[in-house]
């Protein structure tokens, strides 16, 4: 009888342990190396079921009003998960080489949730302050998981 109960309760603690570190493994960056692509290609990564890929990043001309260079970062994404998941260019998050948040711009940003299957693609635009490589930092504001790209250069405007 001893003996069945301790070996019911290291059944239980299996399974707990196993469900927590489940858990952990779900909010790191599980994202094949063949599904990460660097250079002119896009960058993909995925964050709770959602695919997110980096086109590009180019510098614009300098805002008239304010003199500013802005930056405009095309991204798309696809929802390969069962639940409706944000896309949106406010949930991006823009750091310089020296670890400051950049703004970011006003203008026509891409904000979608996307049904499962469904794909979008749009812009989000940054106040460019410092010099690259930025990092930038997409966080689903549901579950606080996280994709992370560097971008070492940034397109001129043609």
């Amino acid at each position: 009888m001893r003996k069945a109960t301790i070996i019911a309760i290291f059944t239980v603690i299996t399974f707990t342990l196993s469900a927590c570190i489940n858990t952990v493994t779900d909010s790191k960056d599980n994202t094949p190396k063949s599904e990460k692509t660097v250079g002119k290609r896009s960058m993909t990564q995925k964050v709770d079921g959602v695919t997110i890929a980096i086109i590009e990043t180019a510098k614009l001309e300098k805002a008239k009003k304010t003199d500013d260079t802005i930056i405009k970062i095309h991204f798309k994404g696809k929802n390969n998960s069962a639940d409706p998941q944000p896309l949106d260019s406010m949930l991006l998050t823009i750091k310089n080489s020296d670890g400051k948040v950049l703004e970011m711009y006003p203008s026509t940003s891409l904000g979608k949730t996307l049904a499962p299957g469904e794909e979008a693609e749009g812009d989000a635009f940054f106040v460019l302050k410092g010099v690259a490589p930025l990092t930038v930092i997409y966080q689903n504001p549901d579950t606080k998981s996280k994709a992370t790209w560097a971008i070492k250069k940034i397109k001129d405007a043609s």
